[in-house]
């Protein structure tokens, strides 16, 4: 949404991409606003939903792109203290790059196997102020830090522009 702290950002090298070949998606997530804030990247469980913070991809193209998923079990990994990140104004972070981050496995393993025009979206959901659907689990050492830090997370909803990728 519009005049969110946070915005998220989708760009791919220029074309030509071929079937078959994987097209390289970069992600950015960037403090548009006027004052340092705090994210948290792309978390066990973050793509499937399981845990906040909620990183939806989407892939639409020619025919219906089947979605990734990571074999799991639903349990996730705790929020740890230094899975923050604090943006200064201006400021942005792969949220896929770091000790604790994951990739996106819908644009990690996107290689189109049909010619055409393919948009990629991406889907960040903070919204959640219940400390549960962030931790991963409850009671560990550390989480009392945690939870004081997770009040000062903005709560959004932004979703990245479209990127158009045409494959030939």
């Amino acid at each position: 949404m519009a005049g969110e702290p946070l915005e998220v950002i989708l760009t791919v090298p220029d074309g030509p991409h071929e079937v078959g070949a994987v097209v390289p998606v970069r992600v950015e997530v960037r403090n548009v606003s006027a004052r340092p804030l705090w994210a948290v990247g792309v978390l066990d469980g973050s793509e499937a939903g399981y845990r906040h913070p909620v990183y939806t991809p989407s892939v639409e193209g020619p025919r219906p792109v089947p979605p990734q998923e990571a074999d799991g079990c639903g349990n996730v990994a705790p929020l740890r203290i230094e899975d923050f990140r604090l943006l200064a104004p201006g400021e942005g972070f792969d949220p896929t790059r770091g000790p604790n981050y994951l990739p996106l496995l819908a644009f990690a393993n996107f290689a189109p196997a049909h010619p055409g025009r393919y948009e990629l979206r991406l889907t960040l959901s903070t919204e959640s102020d219940n400390a549960e659907d962030w931790l991963g689990m409850i009671g560990y050492p550390g989480e009392e830090a945690v939870v004081e830090r997770l009040k000062e997370v903005p709560r959004l909803r932004a979703e990245s522009a479209p990127v158009v990728v045409e494959v030939s």
